[in-house]
């Protein structure tokens, strides 16, 4: 009722503003109609949500493109470039469905396609207090084998975040299955192992965004949010060998020395550091991310590891 009440008397002023500058000439229909138009934009909220496509490329070092850091930490990063460009759609409901490929040069494949992945989930906007979002990720994995492929195949993944305050805090679950492979070779022998794994990831965290918004001209801004996450969970995987050395196998399986399962109980499993730096211009994106993590049980492996991403995206509508 308000804003029909704003839109009447906009109007009338306007009529008797042009009426004063422009006493001989009379509006006609089709300009009071545009008029109109050009109030109810004015009147109307601006910020609420639309729908868009977003090509994006992303360059990094983890097999993981992903929210889920959990399933980072549990991977060293590779030691060649990935590049993984994407296209997605968000709708204006929340909805968002994406689907991205991993490339690299692969030393003894040459350059191509580790593996391709597709996305689909829920995303809430437009909310003062929180941030929500879930989200399922499908791995099409070329190579069990290959140490460029990722172990997981079907990741479910939820996050929620509290905004209202300086310091947001915010929690993660994640469950993730899927299977990869091993090869070890001595002489004419083989061992080669098929493990399946199910873990259970549950993440909280701290974080602040800062906010500068007309850096460099009136249509641009960056966000700069560092967060620090503690990464928990529990996981069991399935271990199946293939050898050629039958007897070896079977000596070493009836004396316990051929583990069937290896699984670890719910526990603190790393600590991360996150630095999300993302700079906008018009509908474009340039977003430099780096992570750092420090694996926490007992280890003879080294403790530390670290991702960098940096991605470039295009929206439109």
């Amino acid at each position: 009722m308000q804003k029909i009440l704003l839109l009447i008397l906009l109007l009338t002023l306007s009529i008797k503003n042009y009426a004063q500058t422009e006493p001989y000439k009379n509006t006609d229909a089709k300009d009071s109609l545009e008029i109109m138009k050009d109030l109810m934009d004015i009147l109307s909220d601006s910020s609420k949500p639309f729908s868009y496509f977003t090509v994006e490329l992303g360059i990094g070092n983890r097999v993981f493109n992903v929210r889920n850091n959990v399933l980072n930490s549990k991977l060293s990063p590779v030691s060649t470039t990935i590049y993984s460009p994407s296209i997605g759609y968000h709708h204006k409901s929340g909805l968002f469905i994406s689907a991205g490929i991993n490339l690299l040069n692969d030393p003894a494949k040459g350059f191509g396609s580790s593996q391709h992945s597709i996305s689909a989930g829920y995303e809430l906007s437009g909310n003062d207090n929180v941030d929500l979002i879930f989200a399922y990720t499908h791995y099409f994995v070329n190579d069990n084998f290959s140490p460029y492929s990722s172990p997981i195949q079907d990741d479910f993944y939820g996050a929620l975040t509290y905004k209202k305050t300086w310091i947001r805090p915010g929690i993660a679950v994640g469950y993730s299955a899927g299977k990869y492979g091993d090869v070890k070779r001595f002489q004419r022998l083989y061992d080669s192992t098929t493990n399946k794994l199910t873990s259970f990831s549950f993440m909280a965290s701290v974080a602040h965004q800062f906010d500068w918004d007309k850096v460099f001209n009136k249509s641009d801004g960056i966000t700069f949010t560092p967060s620090i996450l503690l990464n928990s969970g529990s996981s069991k995987i399935a271990i199946h060998h293939k050898t050629n050395a039958t007897n070896l196998a079977n000596f070493l399986n009836k004396k316990g020395r051929l583990p069937k399962f290896n699984n670890t109980k719910f526990e603190a499993q790393s600590l991360g550091l996150s630095l999300d730096l993302s700079y906008g211009i018009g509908k474009f994106t340039v977003e430099p991310q780096a992570y750092f993590d420090y694996y926490l049980p007992a280890t003879e492996a080294n403790r530390t590891s670290s991702y960098f991403t940096f991605t470039i995206r295009y929206l439109w509508q």
